[in-house]
């Protein structure tokens, strides 16, 4: 059954893909539309979240076996990001690595759901006890994973990006004994790839270069069309640089900042000033020592881009501070209630201002929805 569905997911990956994008919008504008309408938002966004990572796991092992093609019928070329190759690496050299940081995306993906079923089934006093040890849990697994990378930078996502756009790509079509025969006599004829034995890498044609550059080909150009940048080549783990003391100080700030906020919210209160502070100057200590720490020293001179990348996603977070309590009631709100109600006055604008109105009481209300964590 699960092989019929698989290859189902592979053979029709563009149409399966835009089911679930329009499933994920549909999630969007559901809040406030009905009774627990949110609930059932995020209980189809919990969902999704979970299919899509299995099928992007379908479409990445068709795509390395040479099954992906795209709708005029040619062999989907993939090339793997460095974010890939780092936990891809890790992975595969530890299952302990790969049980954490698959838990670790189980707990992302349901948090918000799990915490809506916590407040409407059983009331805001077991809601912050399920809350505290959903944040522990992830502490947890992510002092787990900083470990077993050998103390370098935990990245808010571990799971593999997606390798392919399922909107490009065609029918996939079963070998037959005629395309067998094909593509051994493209293959000797020189118009596929050769692939070294030892090594492993290949070679394109003479026919395929002179294709691409329409006969114009020259050594020049095409040394500079192949040419890979540093990361494509380097080890993996290089890609993620291991902390000194003072980023690894730094890190383990940032892995424990929600649960000193939610520690915080739960001694004081949610409309107390000390745990939002206390949240933000734990953030701020935390990416100024990790930026120090990664721009010490002459090794800074080449940018990773997987720590670029996250250090820019968590320069983003810092907006989350924007719609948390007490700063939210305080001065967000009203400003984002006057931004809606001149929105509904315009006739392309209406729904953006009908979307903030929905989610105000989600981001006043739970607190995954602004935790960032």
């Amino acid at each position: 059954m699960w092989h019929k569905y698989a290859n189902f997911v592979v053979n029709n990956a563009a149409q399966v893909s835009s089911i679930e994008n329009g499933l994920r919008t549909l999630t969007y504008i559901l809040p406030g539309r009905f009774a627990d309408a949110e609930l059932a938002s995020e209980a189809i966004y919990t969902l999704l979240s979970f299919v899509g990572v299995y099928h992007d796991g379908l479409l990445a092992k068709a795509a390395k076996s040479g099954l992906l093609a795209d709708k005029e019928g040619r062999p989907v070329d993939i090339e793997v990001s460095p974010f890939n190759r780092y936990h891809g690496k890790l992975s595969h050299e530890s299952d302990l690595y790969r049980l954490a940081a698959h838990l670790l995306s189980a707990l992302q993906f349901s948090e918000k759901l799990v915490e809506m079923l916590v407040v409407k089934k059983m009331g805001e006093k077991l809601r912050w006890k399920v809350v505290s040890l959903i944040e522990i849990a992830k502490v947890v697994l992510r002092l787990n994973l900083l470990q077993l990378s050998g103390q370098r930078m935990v990245t808010g996502s571990v799971v593999p990006e997606r390798l392919v756009d399922p909107a490009g790509l065609g029918t996939a079509k079963k070998p037959t004994a005629e395309a067998d025969m094909l593509s051994v006599t493209t293959t000797s004829s020189g118009s596929m790839p050769w692939k070294g034995e030892r090594s492993g890498l290949k070679f394109k044609s003479v026919r395929d270069i002179l294709a691409k550059t329409e006969g114009n080909a020259t050594l020049s150009g095409y040394v500079t069309s192949e040419a890979r940048e540093a990361e494509r080549v380097a080890p993996a783990q290089s890609l993620v640089r291991r902390y000194n003391p003072l980023g690894l100080a730094g890190e383990l700030l940032f892995i424990l900042r929600p649960l000193i906020y939610v520690i915080g919210i739960r001694k004081m209160g949610k409309s107390d000033w000390r745990p939002w502070a206390l949240s933000l100057l734990v953030e701020l200590a935390s990416r100024q020592m990790i930026r120090t720490d990664l721009h010490a020293g002459k090794s800074s001179a080449t940018e990773r881009t997987v720590e670029r990348d996250e250090l820019s996603r968590r320069k983003w977070l810092f907006l989350y501070y924007l719609l948390r309590s007490p700063f939210f009631d305080r001065f967000t709100e009203s400003r984002l209630t006057r931004v809606a109600e001149w929105c509904n006055n315009k006739p392309l604008l209406s729904l953006l201002g009908s979307l903030i109105q929905d989610y105000q009481p989600l981001w006043q209300n739970y607190y995954f929805y602004t935790a960032a964590s």
